[in-house]
């Protein structure tokens, strides 16, 4: 992997921040037309229902349908539109600090079976690749840092080579990488891979309806029968029918049942990418890189229509908080062109990941509800992690037994270690709904700029009002889910809930999250404001 300098290469010294597009969309999503499955319509019997149209869902999906179960895939928006549409797309068991992280938390035989898991999902991606145009490609990954030898950074990049090593892998410790700067330590793990999520994606979802399976988008699922408590067939209630199955699969980036209070284990988090045409090739690293340090920074290129382009991530934070949140991007771009020679930012987009209490995905059967089945908190690993979990998914449905299953079970009480997180989780769900709610929040007579949002208390209650594509939007700006006081997003044109992570369009409609329900008009108010001349 390791590379000298390019010769005649030096690092750009920017006098400005690039210009970030107007438009927000991942440069997978952003490529034409996608093949479009019809919505639900009227009533649908299956063996397993799975929800979701994820990189989760879909292999569950895939995975049953060769086994010779009969399923239906339903998407509340379209295949690929959530967190595995807006990925970095790495394919890597190397994940920054992952594995020792996990070491400082449980027992060697539970890395050991989070990385095996991580691998095997690595391993099926590659060989259901091999017949899908999605820019697959080998690739090596490194977790690195920039501070001192003796930094904290250079120790877990340390400690992520020996985790690794102790499971058997063939880490290695070279701080010699192909980038335009200074790196003080690095752990390399040859032979991963990175790619183009959505034609994979959409070649799943073929597979299945080639195979006289169901896939439906545009169908959100708006609650699950109680039935399912008392061992019977679930019955899903939808926007658009109702469908009955044995089993249901949640395979939604937080499940959108409360019942197993997921939402109060996961932290959502936001993160942000871009993607750079620079004005030299040759400068472009060859693998794929984490920071250790803070903020972390990911780095990858990809190939688009002949092309080779950088590839940037990070600057994350909780969903719905550090307003405004464009300045992420801001900085983000800044962080690049200080590195490479930048010619401009194609592409900017941001995605959702959660982050489960103990750092492992609940996967498998909820408590107490047998017949329900789900796949969460992958923490930014969800090509590998969803994989995994839709095999593990099967294979419970098959009745087949997974080397992972047990130390990633979805009904699992939390262990003692983990009480300090959920404590830490929790007590910021409780202030940002009591900050929510306090503050004043104001109205203002100064009219609304261009994807501006602002929260206004007035004598209806709280009122989120907005303007994007030269429309003003006025909706209620409480979650429906628990309450919470919803914050603009103005990377994403969104609004964002900082408790649990639900989001919705300017106009209410529900994008993600746990809330199934879009937001509604404040009392006495419905209406939609036309574009000023």
């Amino acid at each position: 992997m390791c590379a000298t300098r390019r010769s005649g290469y030096s690092r750009p010294v920017p006098t400005t921040t690039p210009t970030l597009p107007a438009h927000h969309a991942s440069l997978w999503l952003d490529r034409g037309e996608r093949p479009v499955h019809p919505a639900l319509r009227g009533d649908l019997r299956v063996d397993v229902a799975v929800v979701g149209g994820g990189i989760a869902g879909l292999t569950t999906a895939v995975a049953l349908h060769r086994a010779g179960v009969s399923v239906a895939v339903l998407e509340a928006r379209h295949v690929g539109a959530v967190a595995s549409g807006n990925t970095t797309a790495k394919i890597s068991v190397l994940q920054g600090t992952r594995a020792s992280t996990l070491a400082q938390r449980h027992p060697r035989e539970v890395v050991e079976a989070y990385l095996a898991a991580h691998g095997a999902g690595a391993d099926w991606i590659a060989a259901r690749a091999a017949g899908v145009d999605c820019s697959f490609e080998r690739a090596p990954a490194a977790t690195f840092s920039t501070a001192g030898r003796d930094s904290t950074g250079a120790r877990t990049v340390r400690a992520e080579a020996d985790a690794l090593r102790a499971a058997g892998l063939p880490a290695t410790l070279d701080a010699d990488l192909d980038l335009p700067f200074g790196v003080s330590e690095a752990v390399t793990l040859a032979d991963q891979a990175q790619f183009d999520p959505v034609p994979y994606l959409q070649d799943l979802a073929r597979e299945l309806v080639d195979g006289g399976q169901a896939v439906h988008e545009h169908t959100r699922v708006r609650s699950v029968s109680l039935a399912a408590s008392f061992g019977a067939s679930p019955e899903l209630r939808t926007t658009h029918g109702t469908l009955r199955a044995d089993r249901v699969v949640l395979a939604t980036g937080s499940p959108v049942l409360d019942r197993g209070l997921y939402f109060a284990r996961l932290e959502p988090a936001r993160s942000y990418a871009q993607a750079v045409r620079v004005r030299d090739e040759d400068s472009l690293p060859r693998g794929m890189y984490l920071s250790a340090d803070s903020p972390a920074v990911s780095i990858r290129t990809a190939l688009v229509d002949g092309e080779r382009r950088l590839l940037t991530g990070g600057f994350g934070h909780r969903v719905g908080t550090d307003t405004p949140m464009s300045h992420h991007e801001r900085e983000l771009a800044d962080w690049s062109a200080r590195r490479w020679p930048v010619g401009e930012i194609t592409h900017r987009w941001s995605a959702q990941d959660y982050e489960p209490e103990d750092g492992l995905p609940f996967v498998g059967p909820m408590p107490l509800q047998p017949r329900v089945l789900v796949a969460t908190g992958f923490a930014k690993w969800g090509m590998t992690g969803g994989t995994a979990a839709g095999l593990a998914l099967a294979d419970h449905v098959l009745g087949r037994d997974t080397p992972w299953a047990a130390s990633w079970a979805a009904d699992r009480t939390p262990r003692a270690n983990a009480v300090p997180v959920l404590a830490s989780y929790n007590g910021q769900v409780a202030r940002y709904l009591a900050t929510g709610w306090a503050r004043p929040d104001l109205p203002s007579r100064t009219p609304l700029a261009e994807g501006e949002g602002r929260v206004e208390t007035t004598p209806r209650g709280k009122v989120g009002r907005c303007r994007v594509g030269g429309v003003e939007h006025e909706v209620g700006a409480v979650c429906p889910h628990l309450g919470g006081i919803l914050a603009w997003n103005d990377a994403a044109s969104s609004w964002d809930c900082p408790l649990h992570g639900s989001r919705f369009a300017p106009d209410g409609t529900v994008l993600e999250g746990p809330v199934t329900e879009g937001l509604g008009a404040p009392p006495g108010l419905t209406r939609v404001i036309a574009p000023r001349s």
